[in-house]
């Protein structure tokens, strides 16, 4: 399960590109089968809403948020990454590079959403604090249950509405859009949250901490597996339709340029100045702390949302709003690869090695003056 979900991960980005083309291909020449099936395909868009939201809600540590507020000033930069950079950011980056109005709202709700459990993998790997991340992955997600509804509804009404003008979208359709966000948000996370905790808690007790944990790899597949499906159902529901907003793909795939070369670039930069550790803490796992569990998002959850919560406007709107995050996870993964392929020099600029050096020459002192009697071993 482990060398699955390995796999998985490092070729998530072409196992997405691999269903959209197959999915567009299938799609553009069986459209006649696809207006015949059109609710057969909802029900399996349905499913793997569920497929991939549950079992990423097993893995949700839910005590670890009682080690999230430790450190505030990490809790305050996960919070400002999450929810208020990201939107920000996709608000600039939609108006230069997108045209429609559906697809900023999708690229907004695509970075709006927090990160995934995948983060606390990321953060393990850049061999930084993996139980930080999980109490800010912990935190991020209960937050965005109040703030994705909030924020999403601010935007529908102070910029989407406007944008929508020449749509003739009236009051009472965009009430139906944040009636339909709200619903959304209870049935695809509350809901599984409040079943999945205390399946959760059951699982611990029966098979115990260590099993529980050698079998956890298997929730990030289905999770990827789930995604995978629902990504090729929209494609294939839809390829007719996409071919003729190519110009929004391009958009969606420059801002995601811009957004993952921008922040990864910005932000290690800025906490290596404006740390982030507390004492006895090198700024350096505090800053990926930050930066993994704030940059990457959780696209899965973005899908669900999106394609749900516009059903009201249609489905082609539906559609236009869940193009981005089906297309972001393609970019993301990309740049988070690269990003640990940095590690060693990450951990260089600041400073870890000097530091790891430091401390085994320090060691080898000690134990060069405990052979020679000038120290006691027990000092």
């Amino acid at each position: 399960m482990e060398r699955l979900r390995a796999h998985l991960d490092r070729w998530l980005g072409l196992y997405v590109g691999l269903m959209i083309v197959i999915g567009l291909a299938t799609g553009y020449y069986g459209m006649a089968w696809v207006h015949a099936h059109s609710g057969l395909l909802q029900l399996i868009e349905m499913a793997s809403i569920y497929i991939m939201i549950f079992p990423m809600m097993l893995m949700l540590n839910v005590r670890a948020l009682g080690n999230a507020f430790r450190n505030l000033k990490l809790v305050a930069a996960v919070i400002i990454l999450n929810f208020v950079y990201g939107p920000l950011m996709a608000v600039l980056l939609g108006d230069l590079f997108v045209g429609s109005p559906y697809v900023r709202l999708g690229l907004f709700i695509a970075w709006l959403v927090p990160c995934s459990s995948m983060s606390i993998g990321y953060v393990g790997l850049m061999l930084a604090d993996i139980s930080s991340a999980t109490a800010m992955v912990a935190l991020s997600f209960i937050l965005s249950l109040a703030l994705i509804p909030l924020e999403t509804s601010l935007y529908i009404n102070s910029v989407l509405a406007h944008q929508l003008k020449g749509f003739a979208l009236s009051s009472a359709a965009l009430s139906g859009v944040e009636m339909g966000l709200v619903m959304t948000i209870i049935e695809v996370l509350v809901i599984p949250l409040v079943v999945a905790i205390p399946t959760h808690e059951a699982m611990i007790r029966k098979m115990g901490q260590q099993k529980f944990k050698r079998i956890s790899p298997l929730f990030p597949s289905l999770t990827m597996l789930g995604m995978f499906i629902i990504i090729f159902t929209i494609f294939f529901a839809h390829a007719g339709m996409l071919i003729t907003h190519i110009l929004d793909v391009l958009g969606v795939f420059y801002s995601a340029m811009v957004f993952g070369s921008v922040s990864l670039t910005v932000f290690t930069l800025l906490f290596k100045y404006v740390r982030l550790n507390r004492k006895n803490e090198t700024p350096y796992s505090s800053a990926m702390v930050a930066i993994l569990t704030g940059i990457p998002k959780n696209e899965a959850t973005a899908i669900a949302i999106s394609t749900m919560a516009l059903a009201a406007l249609g489905s082609q709107a539906a559609f236009l709003a869940s193009m981005a995050p089906s297309l972001l996870p393609a970019f993301q993964v990309v740049f988070i690869i690269l990003f640990i392929k940095l590690r060693e020099k990450l951990m260089s600029f600041y400073g870890v090695e000097r530091r790891v050096e430091v401390l085994e020459e320090r060691e080898i002192m000690v134990a060069e003056a405990q052979d020679k009697g000038e120290v006691k071993r027990d000092e």
